[in-house]
């Protein structure tokens, strides 16, 4: 009985179909992993933005209360000025005027920079972990 060869044609077409098929299903995983990632993204990008809003929120407010504060303590320096009888008694109110302001401004400068800190830490915070989470699905999907 003469040995029968599989046809080439018929074998080059089963597996160019495999081929397409595999493809298709790879870019479909791609295609679903893309989308996925992309609404991770876009979430954490909304919490970080969410975050900094609140965040710029409060520093103003914090600001204006640090002005005004300042404003006050600047005018009731002036009234007290309007009392004084001799260049000592003037240097020696100005002298402790001043102290206390750079006191004050120190930790007013401590506490907004404490703010700013704080809030830009909580606000990379959702994107660390979108990164993360993509990162991780990436190095799974390779291992899959």
């Amino acid at each position: 009985m003469p040995e029968t060869k599989p046809n080439a044609a018929k074998l080059h077409r089963g597996g160019g179909r495999e081929f397409a098929r595999q493809g298709a299903a790879f870019a479909e995983v791609v295609s679903e992993n893309s989308k996925a990632t992309a609404e991770e993204t876009t979430t954490a990008l909304e919490k970080s933005y969410s975050i900094v809003a609140t965040g710029a929120a409060d520093f103003h407010h914090q600001w204006i209360e640090i002005v005004r504060f300042n404003t006050n303590s600047t005018l009731d320096f002036v009234q007290q000025l309007f009392s004084v009888r001799s260049p000592a008694e003037f240097l020696e109110l100005s002298s402790a005027h001043f102290r206390t302001q750079f006191e004050t401004f120190a930790e007013q400068n401590r506490h907004l920079t404490g703010m700013a800190q704080k809030m830009t830490a909580h606000a990379v915070e959702p994107l660390q972990a979108s990164m993360k989470s993509a990162l991780s699905k990436t190095a799974y999907s390779k291992t899959a």
